[in-house]
């Protein structure tokens, strides 16, 4: 799934209430990020009912029905806006996609954030992430209570339906909750620093790329270690090696920055305005003649 970008022109201030309703809670007094995980899958159960009777997806009444289930009031005009945004074919019918990508909508960086701490929870053989496990990779914070309350929560009947040959009684976590989750967490982070540096020490994703064992490990070749001395080391040969270099003798050259070739701008050959030559012509000598009040006398 890729990330939304801001200046889609979906993003307005019409999906923006809906979001806003979703995440303050229209139904009850839970609230949060569990009311946008809540509605995700719903919508995904949604689909699939439709899918499972020979349909498309979601039709526009059924897609404002849910929304008014979640706290949105929208005007007509608003409710026909939305179904047309999201409506790509013009079918009558919702992309699922697209909607789902814009409402866990994220910038770059925010997203990556995200992908890099789903790749540090702890997954099965077959790569997926186990609910009951999430506490393993998870560090004590603020949001531990919503987190595991969200995701232990009632799974959805896609989801039974998806694990039907699974064994596990433990059911199976998807990406989009996961960024459903923390796309609600988002807005109350204004600076994507703050949410990265908070994302990542929630989940301990921030040493992700420290070196493992043998990946620093030097490779030996017939001559033996690379890195050893193969002579005798003497205490004035250590006097007399050089520290570094003198500045006098230091080469520059390679410190040099290569520019691009930028073309030189083009002449200015403006044309030559001035008040005589473009609202009058040049008097002639019996002109000038004429013109002087002393002329005749």
């Amino acid at each position: 799934m890729i990330y939304s970008d801001n200046n889609n022109p979906r993003e307005d201030s019409v999906f923006l209430r809906v979001k806003r309703a979703v995440r303050c809670g229209g139904r009850g007094p839970v609230t949060g990020p569990i009311q946008m995980v809540d509605f995700l899958r719903d919508f995904r159960c949604l689909e699939e009912e439709q899918r499972a009777s020979g349909r498309k997806g979601v039709t526009h009444k059924q897609f404002v029905k849910l929304m008014e289930q979640y706290g949105t009031k929208l005007r007509e005009g608003d409710a026909a806006y939305l179904c047309k945004a999201f409506d790509d074919d013009n079918d009558g019918y919702i992309n699922p996609e697209r909607f789902v990508r814009h409402f866990t909508g994220l910038n770059q960086r925010r997203h990556n954030a995200v992908l890099r701490a789903w790749a540090s929870l702890p997954k099965d053989a077959k790569g997926r992430v186990r609910r009951n496990h999430l506490n393993e990779r998870f560090s004590e914070t603020v949001t531990h209570g919503d987190v595991w309350g969200t995701f232990s929560s009632t799974v959805p009947r896609e989801a039974q339906a998806n694990n039907a040959d699974d064994d596990s009684d433990d059911p199976t976590l998807c990406f989009e909750e996961f960024l459903a989750f923390y796309a609600t967490v988002s807005v109350e982070i204004p600076l994507d620093e703050k949410f990265e540096l908070f994302l990542l020490r929630e989940w301990c994703a921030d040493s992700s790329r420290a070196p493992v064992m043998n990946s620093t490990l030097r490779e030996w070749g017939q001559g033996g270690d690379p890195l050893a001395i193969g002579k005798p080391l003497y205490v004035q040969d250590v006097l007399d090696h050089p520290l570094g270099l003198s500045t006098k003798s230091y080469n520059y050259e390679h410190m040099k920055r290569v520019h691009p070739y930028i073309p030189p701008l083009p002449p200015l050959q403006l044309p030559y305005l001035s008040t005589m030559r473009k609202d009058y012509r040049e008097f002639s000598t019996q002109e000038r003649a004429l013109s002087n009040t002393l002329h005749g006398r």
